[in-house]
Formats: C-alpha cells, sequence, structure tokens
C-alpha cells in the first residue's frame, strides 16, 4: 500500500473500509482509520483545504482522505482563484528545517564579512557544485556559513583531513575555493558520522543543501543573487 502510494503522480481515490472507531477528537478517529486501513501512522491530521476532506501528513508526504477514510486521495489541491498550488505550499512548510533542532557546534563555522546574515549548508569536499555555493557565498558576503561536511562522494578522506586540521575553517576554504587540498591529519572524525546521520534524518540525498534562517532548503549551487534574497529573509 505504501508503494503504490506515493507511486501515484496525478490524483486517484481509492475505495477502503474501515471499522468504526471511538476517539477524543475527530482527528484521532481519523489518524485511527488510517492507521487501521494502510498500517501507516500519520504524523499529523487536520482539515483540508476542501470541506469535508482531511489532510493526513505520513514522513513529509501530504495526501487526503474522507472523514471515515472511505476514499484516499493522491495529488494536488490548487486554490481556484489564484492557482496557487496549497499541497506544494504545506510540503515546503513540511520540509523547513528548524535551526534549534540542529547540532550547529558540528558544523565548520566560516565567516565573510560582517558575518550578520546566517545559513546552514550540507556540503561535499568533493562536490563540484559545493564549491562554485562557496564562492557564491563570499561573494554575497555578510554571512556566518555554518557547514556540515557530508561526505557521501567517496570524500570521507579529505573530509577528515579537514575537520582535524588545525584551523578546519581554513583548511576548508583553502580547499572550497582554491582546490588546495588539506595534508593528512587524523582524530576523531566521529562527526562525520554525526552529520551523516542528521543528513539521512532530514532525507538529504544530494549537495549542496542550503538552510536558511527561516528553515527553508534549497538544494543547489543558487548564484550570488539568489542567495541574497534567501539570505535576507526573516
Amino acid at each position: 500500500m505504501r508503494k503504490a502510494l506515493f507511486g501515484i503522480a496525478a490524483a486517484a481515490a481509492v475505495c477502503l473500509a474501515a471499522p468504526s472507531l471511538a476517539a477524543d477528537t475527530i482527528e484521532q478517529q481519523v489518524s485511527a482509520r488510517v492507521y487501521s486501513v494502510t498500517s501507516m501512522k500519520p504524523d499529523s491530521v487536520r482539515p483540508a483545504p476542501i470541506k469535508g476532506l482531511w489532510e493526513v501528513v505520513v514522513n513529509r508526504r501530504v495526501f487526503y482522505v474522507d472523514e471515515k477514510v472511505t476514499h484516499l486521495l493522491v495529488g494536488r489541491i490548487f486554490d481556484a482563484a489564484t492557482e496557487t498550488d496549497l499541497t506544494a505550499a504545506r510540503i515546503e512548510e513540511l520540509s523547513r528545517i528548524h535551526w534549534k533542532d540542529l547540532p550547529l557546534d558540528d558544523a565548520i563555522k566560516v565567516v565573510y564579512g560582517k558575518g550578520e546574515r546566517k545559513v546552514v549548508v550540507f556540503t561535499d569536499a568533493r562536490c563540484t557544485y559545493c564549491q562554485m555555493l562557496e564562492k557564491n557565498l563570499r561573494e554575497a558576503g555578510n554571512v556566518t556559513v555554518y557547514n556540515f561536511l557530508y561526505p557521501i562522494l567517496n570524500s570521507r578522506d579529505v573530509a577528515r583531513n579537514i575537520v582535524c586540521a588545525k584551523n578546519p575553517a581554513k583548511a576548508l576554504q583553502d580547499h572550497m575555493l582554491n582546490g588546495t587540498e588539506p595534508p593528512p591529519a587524523k582524530c576523531d572524525d566521529s562527526v562525520l558520522d554525526r552529520n551523516l546521520a542528521l543528513g539521512q534524518k532530514y532525507e538529504i540525498t544530494g549537495t549542496p543543501l542550503i538552510v536558511f534562517a527561516n528553515g527553508a532548503r534549497v538544494t543547489g549551487a543558487l548564484p550570488s543573487e539568489q542567495l541574497n534574497r534567501g539570505l535576507n529573509m526573516k
């Protein structure tokens, strides 16, 4: 059921049977029925933009059901007047990464200019686009960058040499901006394992991954103009 549900690209309806359940609230009833029918435990249930439907979230994926969970809808809901994709907006909201949940002490902090603006980047030392992003961040200026080294491109050795350097921030900048290979170094590099676990938690499968101060996440080497827009968002 789980593979079938999230493999559908367009809206679809499936007739399902659900037992009558007692719960304290309608949301709890709907959640229990969803679990009973699909074996998926909802992270949240709330009224959908369409009256009579309920929004169900499972692992940041969104679908819709009626109150009795006799029908299940997979697809997008648009505002007819504005043509706004309400489902996409909700998915974006659910995908935000809250800074309070990030272990910033595990990041390598690089400051450009006054560093008044702040951004988190999941970066790989062997990623060409990550190197481009670092140059764009330097060009944007007035930013503090919290770099989580995320070695997913057979880059564990160079990542270890960076985090174990006497000055990890300088080693990272020298490598990303100038292509200078950090000299071999040894230390407790378990921070890299923590970074990998953190990225897996947030389903980060590619680098660079940018997290702006408001929690919005964007993948790719954004040019300076787009970076500035994101960095200035509150």
